[in-house]
């Protein structure tokens, strides 16, 4: 493997020695092809977004290779640690571009080749970067799922090195957020879709522009459709390398986040007319609940300290947060002693917060009506005291 490794690197090396003479003898038109890859989605998650390379090819002497910046590996210590607090670590490689196609036939997945018109010269800049960026103390950046990730590295590696600036077509959708093409990926995924959501927060509601709204393989692959250099079509021609695989629709259906609230609810609508008909309070109940906001809290808390830009306000965390699991043992204690406690106050107040703040970010699907569902027992709590009060 290394010593492939080591024929690859010097091939990529090999096409160099062009850019040295670029300024006396630019590379012929003919010579190197440098096109744009955008591989469809996976089934992993990591890869529901699709993704991007760069390809490089000498029709001169037939050296071939894919240019990829999305190279990371989960054995890496503390690797979940890490990509929870945007201190994930991705590597630019490269590989035979035969030997790519393999890769993502195997997945399932398809490849489009989106070929560069541009001069020798440009060609020649884009791999002199190419160079810089394989050296070892450069082949490993900072990933950032939005900002810094494997297209934007493809794209910025192509745009930043031609001669002039290309033109973008007009955004016909510059007021779209981030959510919104995220759910665009994974609208099949509702699972997926509300993890996601629970951890973006109010940042991923902004307007979006153009470079941002290029973090998807498949929206920089339209822009360049589309975009002109130099008076002319950025890209020469595009073409289907490999057709993606059309998976088997499943036949057993999960329940979706909001179908396991509906029933979260309805459950909880029974247990609290027995307790009012009964005239008592079931602590199991606001244990659980104190548990099930408690913990998703601790992971909503923990990303206030993330680097990633949009999960550290997040107006999620009124009401999912950890303050539940401090209360949770005096609150039961006092429940099952027929006392009052401050915390039902705290915790409605919370609740509400957290209510006014869906008017400004865009909550996971049925969160609004979990919150209600929350609201019901400091409500509750507050009409037993007050029967309590009552009867003295």
């Amino acid at each position: 493997m290394k010593r492939l490794k080591l024929v690859i690197i010097v091939t990529l090396l090999a096409l160099i020695p062009y850019s040295v003479k670029a300024q006396k003898a630019p590379l012929p038109q003919d010579s190197v092809e440098i096109s744009l890859l955008t591989c469809t989605p996976g089934q992993q998650i990591w890869a529901q977004f699709g993704h991007t390379a760069i390809r490089v090819h000498d029709l001169r002497t037939g050296d071939d290779i894919a240019v990829n910046y999305g190279m990371f590996s989960s054995d890496q210590p503390y690797f979940v640690m890490r990509f929870i607090f945007g201190l994930t670590d991705y590597k630019m490689d490269v590989e035979p571009f035969n030997v790519f196609v393999s890769e993502y036939a195997y997945e399932g997945r398809g490849i489009i080749e989106q070929k560069l018109d541009i001069s020798g010269m440009d060609k020649a800049r884009i791999l002199a970067a190419l160079q810089k960026n394989i050296l070892p103390e450069n082949q490993v950046y900072r990933y950032n799922f939005f900002y810094d990730n494997c297209t934007t590295r493809a794209r910025d590696i192509i745009v930043n090195n031609l001669g002039s600036s290309v033109q973008y077509s007009a955004a016909k959708q510059d007021s779209c957020s981030f959510r919104y093409y995220v759910h665009r990926a994974n609208k099949d995924y509702p699972w997926i879709r509300f993890g996601e959501d629970l951890l973006l927060g109010l940042p991923a509601d902004y307007k979006t522009n153009k470079s941002e709204q290029q973090f998807l393989p498949d929206n920089l692959r339209a822009d360049f459709e589309k975009t002109l250099y130099n008076g002319k079509p950025l890209v020469s021609s595009s073409r289907v390398i490999l057709q993606p695989v059309e998976q088997a629709e499943s036949k057993t259906s999960t329940p979706t986040p909001l179908d396991v609230i509906i029933i979260l609810c309805i459950v909880t609508v029974i247990i609290e007319y027995i307790e009012y008909k009964k005239g008592v309070i079931f602590w199991g109940l606001d244990l659980f609940n104190m548990l099930l906001t408690g913990l998703p809290g601790i992971i909503i808390f923990a990303m206030l300290f993330s680097q990633h830009p949009t999960v550290s306000l997040n107006l999620l965390i009124l009401f999912l947060n950890p303050i539940p699991l401090l209360f949770a043992y005096p609150a039961v204690m006092r429940t099952r002693r027929h006392r009052k406690f401050f915390w039902w106050t705290l915790w409605e107040i919370l609740i509400v917060l957290g209510m006014i703040g869906g008017f400004f970010q865009t909550y996971p699907s049925g969160m609004l009506l979990l919150a209600l569902l929350l609201l019901t027992r400091p409500l509750m709590h507050h009409y037993r005291q007050r029967e309590i009060s009552r009867k003295k």
